[in-house]
């Protein structure tokens, strides 16, 4: 059995409180520093030990070093952008100096152990490895290279020292976001191995200016996270600013540097009210999970936010009890719209949902380093809908990537352009939601490369119906829409209306793997499942060529070629049964309006709509509605009253005016002569966007 914790004699220490471990030599060396630093070397010490070693592992590790302090399985001569295998050596290089520094293990203060930290980091220093990546000579070497110099510092020699110097100051404090925090905290470390107080002020004072809520890029007012512009980036540098500034805290703690105890809230709300929702079943949702599409990376993701809500326990204990809820999945139910990211989650404790668009204020995905090079649709309108975690698990090799579910796309044959880092937006600033927590609308007139749609996911009574109208393109192409691409799981059952031969039939619906797909319009629709043969490097190029193969489950709509405002009208049908779907087909729960200039559902029990107006005008939904402006609209009955909520997907206007056929008390309402108007006042700056709610009472 190995043993994963190295770090025995300091179990009892509180791992955010900083308290000074009796354990080591190297705790001693604290008393070398000026007065100002003395706690902060002793905070950074505790901070890099509290990563668990493998015993076994450096065993191995130490084992397998060549004479000249290099290893066989690392490639020295790659020019990897992304996944640089050359920073393994430090990696391998820091977690032996640990071990060399702790007390209690067959390794602590060896000579031989000694030796071959030196002749491990001589290597390195000597050939100073440089990646064609700019992240990694100034933030991720300097990231690991400064942990081991300030471990060994009482052994390096006077050129070791200037060497490694050297590399690390290639860091100085810059740029936004996340690589702001990466860098200020690389100059702190630094700065400290140094003894330079001015500068250890500095860096933790630019480390805490991005502990805040902004519209540019970091934590967003909707408590989304932006990178690279306008960008949802909740797996990518949003989880690494979790952990970066859960890393801060703890260690400015109790320093003349130390946070603003009660800008924690930020990042407790962030957690809770921003990263919580994207997890599911131990996966986190493709669309949070930016470019980085590697093997198992849903996955792993979801596992590193994992553990940093639960270090949260212990830096913000008073709500310790919220992050013990947030660490299991069936707490969180509800709907929220991220108006800052074009994104909505609907969520029960049975199932997951999710639709992530773009427009022309937010950036739909890019590529970077080689990551994500087929993801030129990821922002298109795709949706996600999860039971048991595993319907997209791996599932990237196999997939056709212009029909990612949920995305109304071109198709031909063609390589799929590769995006930047800045990514694409596209034509249209009608794209956004309206939430009243529990249910949602999300809403996007899509207008890219000449194809226009408008689509709609209303997310009601735990089904979604997804509409389409005004599908149009005259470039001589097939389009497509995808409802979904998944996992062959056991068998696919389907109602339909004719014996048609080939592909397209059409049905009265479908269910696989528990999820029901329902036609409130006979549709005909492509059904396709088997074998499909794929290799992790056509998703990111540095993986393997090795051909996989897996069962696939693909099901879209053909709009055919040149299509002149074509529809689609599907429901899905989250924990479905085939009696379920029959009684659907008897009695739908919905009643649909799908045309260019409206989209409305209405329930059959009478209980919920909602309209998406795309210019002025009335529906005749709950008695008769009237706007002035386009908006979406969604109304709960309720007793004696009726709950509104009004969004504004362009994020441009000021206010709307409704007029309701009935009377009504509430705010911003005016009753007389049988109808009730209502004025409006949006949310402005930062949450342009975001629903306003109101609860009105029948005269």
């Amino acid at each position: 059995m190995k043993l994963k914790s190295l770090y025995f004699l300091i179990v009892m220490i509180l791992a955010f409180g900083c308290t000074q471990p009796k354990t080591s030599k190297i705790f001693e060396t604290s008393k070398n520093y000026p007065e100002q630093l003395r706690q902060l070397h002793q905070n950074v010490l505790v901070n890099i030990f509290n990563a668990p070693v493998d015993l076994d592992e450096i065993k191995q590790l130490l084992d397998g070093m060549q004479e000249n302090g290099s290893w066989a399985n690392i490639d020295y001569t790659s020019n990897e952008r992304g996944g640089w295998p050359q920073r393994g050596h430090l990696t391998n290089l820091l977690e032996i100096a640990k071990a060399y520094q702790t007390i209690g293990t067959d390794f602590y203060q060896k000579k031989d152990v000694s030796r071959k930290i030196h002749l491990s980091l001589n290597f390195w220093l000597e050939n100073d490895f440089i990646c064609p990546n700019w992240w990694y000579p100034i933030i991720g070497v300097p990231m690991i290279l400064n942990p081991i110099l300030i471990l060994m510092e009482a052994e390096l020699s006077k050129e070791q020292l200037e060497k490694g110097l050297a590399i690390v100051n290639r860091c100085n404090i810059g740029r936004t976001g996340q690589n702001k925090v990466w860098q200020s905290g690389n100059v702190l470390l630094t700065s400290l191995l140094i003894k330079d107080v001015e500068m250890v002020q500095k860096a933790s004072a630019s480390i805490k200016e991005e502990l805040v809520v902004s519209t540019n890029e970091g934590v967003q007012p909707d408590w989304s996270y932006h990178q690279h512009g306008p960008q949802l980036q909740f797996g990518n540098y949003g989880l690494a600013y979790v952990g970066d500034m859960i890393k801060w805290i703890s260690i400015l703690r109790k320093t003349p540097f130390n946070f603003d105890e009660s800008k924690v809230s930020i990042l407790r709300n962030y957690l809770l009210k921003g990263q919580q929702w994207v997890t599911w079943k131990n996966q986190m949702d493709i669309s949070a999970c930016g470019r980085q599409l590697g093997e198992n990376s849903p996955e792993s993701k979801a596992a590193s936010l994992y553990r940093s809500v639960e270090k949260m326990e212990t830096l913000d204990p008073e709500f310790s009890g919220e992050y013990k809820k947030a660490n299991k999945y069936d707490n969180l139910t509800g709907n929220k719209h991220f108006w800052r990211s074009d994104f909505q989650v609907q969520r029960t404790p049975d199932y997951y949902f999710s639709v992530k668009m773009c427009s022309e204020r937010v950036i739909g995905a890019e590529s970077c380093n080689a990551e994500n090079i087929q993801g030129y649709y990821m922002g298109d309108g795709a949706t996600y809908l999860y039971q048991t975690g595993d319907e997209y698990r791996n599932i990237f090799p196999f997939w056709d990537w212009r029909k990612i579910p949920g995305t109304t796309t071109q198709q031909d044959d063609e390589i799929l352009p590769v995006l930047t880092a800045r990514g694409y937006r596209i034509e249209s600033n009608f794209v956004g939601g309206v939430s009243d927590g529990e249910n949602g609308i999300a809403v996007m007139d899509y207008n890219r490369n000449g194809l226009k749609a408008r689509k709609s996911w209303f997310m009601f009574d735990n089904k979604v119906v997804c509409l389409g109208a005004g599908i149009s393109l005259s470039q001589g192409l097939l389009v497509t829409t995808s409802i979904n691409q998944s996992f062959l799981k056991g068998d696919v059952e389907q109602k339909t209306n004719n014996n048609k031969s080939g592909k397209s039939l059409v049905f009265d619906w479908i269910l696989h793997d528990n999820i029901g797909y329902v036609f409130p319009v006979k549709a005909q629709v492509n059904v396709e499942t088997g074998a499909v043969e794929g290799a992790w490097n056509k998703v990111t190029l540095r993986y393997s060529d090795k051909k996989l193969t897996s069962n696939i489950f693909k099901l879209w709509f053909d709009h055919g070629v040149n299509p002149k405002d074509e529809t689609y009208n599907y429901i899905l049908v989250p924990n479905a049964t085939k009696t379920i779907l029959e009684e659907m087909e008897k009695q739908l729960p919905f009643e649909i309006v799908n045309r260019k200039n409206r989209q409305e559902v209405v329930s059959t029990n009478g209980l919920i709509a909602g309209i998406i107006f795309y210019e002025p005008g009335k529906s005749d939904v709950f008695g008769g509605i009237e706007v002035d402006q386009p908006c979406l609209v969604m109304l709960k009955k309720h007793d004696n009253g009726l709950q509104v909520s009004v969004a504004d997907p362009t994020q441009k206007l000021s206010e709307i005016n409704l007029i309701l056929n009935d009377e009504y008390f509430g705010e911003f309402a005016t009753s007389k002569n049988k109808k009730t108007e209502i004025k409006i006042a949006l949310q402005k700056g930062g949450e342009s966007g975001k629903t306003v709610t109101l609860e009105l009472t029948k005269r």
